[in-house]
């Protein structure tokens, strides 16, 4: 197993497993099909079973490298956990429990692997006032929400062929396993903005020309 650059270890006692067959489950796959593929995807060198997707090479959902609209995918962000009341990573720890509220009904409306937010017709929100609708918040509350997402870098923006699109941060929720490396560069940009200075306001709009790769 080790020539082939793959190793198999028992995930409760750590030993190595040798002489290993692969088999898909019958329940899901007929074990009379054939041609399938499969992607790990790995983070310090290890791949648990949950982040092995199978696939058949002409399926629309096979990994693409890229993404159509914004480039080259970063991969392994939050390790594919899709958005439920648990957060990825890290509370964002806002400073009023409505608030709270508020970013669950935002973060149920995230484009799948990209993170930009949508409004409930599934058009993307290209005005802070669409969120008064979405998050169902005064104008004043959604205002002051927004705000605070904005000077700790929970969401962000970005003008993209002349159109304003808002990208929730990948470190606290994710909707799938990657997310393009143009809109992962927002946060790091701001995030270092953020340690600069503390009193940072509103994030200033980001072109694809102007980003780097992490």
């Amino acid at each position: 197993m080790a020539k082939s650059g793959l190793e198999l270890i028992n995930a409760k006692t750590g030993e190595l497993i040798e002489d290993v067959i692969f088999r898909l489950n019958g329940e899901l796959y007929n074990p009379g099909d054939t041609g399938f593929k499969g992607t790990f995807n790995f983070k310090n060198n290890e791949a648990r079973k949950q982040n092995i997707r199978i696939y058949r090479p002409s399926d629309d959902d096979a990994p693409k490298p890229e993404h159509p609209e914004f480039g080259e995918y970063a991969f392994g962000i939050s390790e594919g956990r899709k958005f439920s009341k648990d957060f990825a990573d890290e509370d964002p720890e806002f400073s009023k429990g409505d608030y709270y509220k508020y970013w669950y009904k935002l973060c149920c409306h995230l484009g799948q692997d990209t993170n930009i937010i949508y409004n409930q017709k599934r058009r993307r929100i290209t005005q802070i006032k669409e969120f008064e609708v979405m998050c169902q918040g005064s104008h004043t509350s959604i205002s002051k929400f927004m705000k605070e997402c904005f000077k700790k870098g929970f969401i962000s923006e970005l003008k993209f062929r002349k159109i304003k699109v808002f990208i929730a941060n990948p470190k606290y929720v994710l909707n799938g396993n990657k997310i393009p490396k143009l809109l992962y560069n927002l946060f790091v940009a701001l995030e270092t903005d953020i340690n600069e200075d503390d009193s940072v306001g509103e994030s200033t709009p980001i072109t694809k020309e102007g980003l780097q790769e992490p």
